[in-house]
């Protein structure tokens, strides 16, 4: 089944969105080391909007070209924006869902509109999501795609996991920290994590007008 070509509005649309991503993450950055200092290097959330920097970055640059040429982004980029927009969407959810009700009284507030989480938790993930979903809907990517961003996960959740198993390090998140809850309770959350992954990837997949038997056809 022939593809609809990405409209010039659309690509650069997605151009200021990517844009607007890197932009905020270079604000985020100093805040976050004024902060935590090398720290941060150790949380999911700081590591997936470097990497989410860095996938914007690649797509202004794949987005021009497609513009200038009258193509589609490479499909290979299209997978790194994916990923890299699963991960910001999990680390949104996560912070309303878990970390933010952790907290306590005014959590939602500090952890979504306060310094660099203002930008990672909150600005970075919607404007991905939603650059991603409208202006992003080309080319298709397969259904095998959906467990693609379970990569970038896992790359951060194992060690992590195994750090704190071994003692050298503890958490930087409550539900990484395996000798402070019940064994049944870190398999738990590593079955949420995982499987809320998962729901994210397939979620967006699909708003992304993605479709497996389209996909198949061609």
């Amino acid at each position: 089944m022939k593809e609809h070509k990405t409209s010039a509005v659309s690509k650069l649309l997605s151009i200021l969105c990517n844009a607007a991503i890197v932009r905020m993450e270079l604000w985020a950055i100093p805040m976050s080391w004024d902060g935590v200092h090398e720290q941060m290097f150790t949380f999911y959330t700081e590591n997936s909007n470097l990497f989410a920097m860095a996938v914007s970055a690649l797509m202004v640059l794949c987005q021009i070209w497609a513009l200038i040429f009258g193509r589609e982004i490479p499909r290979w980029v299209k997978n790194l924006k994916y990923m890299a927009t699963c991960c910001l969407a999990l680390t949104l959810l996560t912070v309303v869902f878990v970390l933010a009700p952790m907290y306590g009284p005014g959590g939602h507030y500090i952890m979504l509109c306060t310094s660099s989480m203002l930008y990672n938790h909150l600005l970075n993930p919607v404007v991905a999501c939603l650059s991603f979903v409208l202006f992003e809907r080309q080319p298709a990517l397969p259904g095998r795609a959906v467990f693609y961003p379970l990569i970038p996960t896992l790359l951060y959740g194992l060690p992590v996991l195994a750090l704190n198993i071994l003692k050298v390090m503890e958490g930087p998140y409550p539900f990484l920290k395996v000798y402070q809850q019940p064994l049944w309770a870190s398999c738990a959350w590593a079955v949420a994590i995982i499987g809320g992954n998962l729901l994210i990837a397939r979620a967006l997949w699909a708003l992304g007008g993605n479709k497996q038997h389209s996909f198949a056809r061609r």
